[in-house]
């Protein structure tokens, strides 16, 4: 009888099977991204084709990410405790499924919830390939270099999606975009479901922490909402982010009274737990920022096309794919502070040269190479992050990290999108369309500055180098010390509840 949980097609060639494994993760979490901005580069063909007025099209974007941020924890701890395989083959199912509907929907309606499976399809897929990559590669380098790699599939799905979306919508229809994406998501679909091992570890016996679930998914579907769609709801409709924010404070609050909790507290004392959020958030607040007033300025005060910005995007991706994939192999040798620092101080630098952007010195003068530096240096950044993160996680445990990893990129992209059109709003009071505007974008890049120097005194200061010599044994005992810390302070945690529970059981009985 076939078993659903484990592959169909188990390789004797280990290498192999994790090549594929890998494979399927990049490629599924290259879709998920690539939905998101093929989407946003669409969006005017699609209103017209639709009939969407200027206040629902922002519901094309909002409810993919509404779902894909609100989703991304609960479904890291699923797949902690019911199998990775598992939890991501059913996210490839959804965000198939949606796809295919997608294209096909009449309005509007259709359109909007079925997005929104899309993004919880990609929210199931995300952290559990995270995990996935994780526990498959036992070597420590291995294991970072294969994790790079991921990392670098999302540019390349961003950039191809701006360029897939404006090619699409103007020549044989924005559908084939969700057409195309369900052709993809079927042929990984099969792939994944015949090779892709399955990973359960002893927390399987743990229940899930339903009121937590209830809290965290509606704090985020709030705070996200609120910021999705480029505005700074929180000048006209302070409830609905006070509120979201109001909930995530209880989630953390009765994380340490929860029997089973989504993320347990000893967490962020972990090494690194703490800082690589922060410096996630950052990331994506930085980049998606940077997209963002760029496309803007770039069409509105340059006059450039939508599709000729979409394609001089497409260097960026590529440099930053490259750059993600040699984060992975350098690491070994320098450490992730250093790493990080450099990102952070060539994102800096890229933001810098921003200033000087004009249509006179042209693309290829400037905007080119300046550009080239962010690609080479956010992804650094993200990439190292990440690695610092999960370097010390027990196994059994890099579906909830890589989802926490996740969530805190989401909320940076909203965030750091709704700050970038205060700013913008702020300065250019009248809405400038042309190149009067450039005041309004010079002060984003300058929020973007400060907020990549931030992460310069953050990764500096605060995170600790995990630099291994490269020889095995070294590694090993380093990696094995990392691993034990982590337990004890696990069992610090435990015992912390149990006396807990102790006083408590004793102040009733009294």
């Amino acid at each position: 009888m076939l078993d659903i949980r484990k592959p169909v097609i188990k390789s004797q060639n280990r290498k192999a099977a994790n090549l594929i494994t890998l494979a399927t993760a990049c490629f599924a979490t290259c879709l998920d991204i690539l939905n998101l901005s093929a989407t946003n580069i669409a969006m005017p063909s699609i209103a017209i084709d639709l009939g969407l007025d200027s206040s629902t099209i922002p519901w094309l974007i909002a409810s993919y990410a509404i779902a894909f941020a609100a989703f991304l924890l609960p479904a890291g701890k699923l797949g902690d405790l019911y199998g990775y395989r598992i939890i991501y083959l059913s996210g490839m199912i959804l965000f198939l499924i949606a796809s295919i509907i997608c294209a096909v929907s009449p309005n509007e309606y259709v359109l909007f919830v079925f997005r929104a499976i899309q993004g919880l399809g990609a929210a199931c897929t995300v952290p559990n390939a995270i995990a996935l990559i994780a526990n498959s590669y036992e070597d420590e380098n291995a294991r970072r270099i294969a994790l790079s790699t991921f990392g670098g599939s999302g540019p390349i799905g961003f950039v191809f999606g701006l360029i897939l979306g404006g090619v699409l919508s103007f020549t044989i229809g924005w559908r084939w975009i969700f057409y195309i994406s369900a052709i993809c998501s079927f042929v990984m679909l099969i792939l994944a479901f015949l090779y892709v091992p399955y990973f359960r570890h002893e927390g399987s016996s743990e229940k899930v922490d339903v009121l937590g679930f209830l809290l965290v998914t509606s704090g985020f579907i709030l705070i996200i909402y609120a910021l999705s769609d480029g505005q700074w709801h929180l000048a006209r409709d302070p409830a609905t982010l006070i509120i979201g924010v109001f909930l995530i404070v209880v989630f953390l609050l009765w994380q340490f009274k929860a029997t089973y909790p989504l993320i347990r507290p000893s967490l962020w004392r972990r090494q690194n737990f703490a800082v690589a959020f922060v410096i996630s958030f950052l990331h994506y607040a930085v980049f998606m920022g940077y997209i963002y007033v760029t496309t803007l300025m770039f069409q509105d005060a340059f006059g450039y096309t939508a599709l000729q910005t979409a394609l001089y995007y497409l260097p960026m991706g590529i440099v930053a794919f490259i750059s993600a994939n040699g984060t992975g192999y350098i690491t070994p040798y320098t450490g992730v502070r250093s790493i990080m620092v450099v990102g952070s101080l060539l994102g800096l630098a890229t933001n810098v040269g921003a200033l000087f952007y004009s249509p006179e010195i042209g693309f290829w003068k400037l905007i080119f190479p300046v550009s080239l530096l962010l690609a080479l240096g956010l992804p650094m950044l993200y990439v190292g992050g990440q690695n610092a993160m999960i370097a010390t996680a027990p196994p059994s445990e890099t579906g909830t990290l890589g989802a926490v990893y996740n969530t805190a990129a989401q909320l940076g992209s909203g965030v750091g999108t709704a700050i970038m059109t205060a700013v913008i709003d702020g300065v250019n009071k009248n809405g400038e369309k042309d190149i009067s505007g450039l005041p309004g974008y010079h002060a984003a890049f300058y929020v973007n500055i400060a907020l990549l120097a931030i992460c310069v005194v953050v990764s500096a200061v605060f995170v600790k180098d995990d630099r291994k010599n490269v020889k095995g044994s070294d590694e090993s005992v380093a990696t094995l010390q990392d691993m034990e810390k982590g337990q004890v302070e696990d069992v610090e945690f435990a015992t912390e509840q149990a006396e807990s529970s102790d006083r408590t059981a004793t102040n009733i009985s009294a």
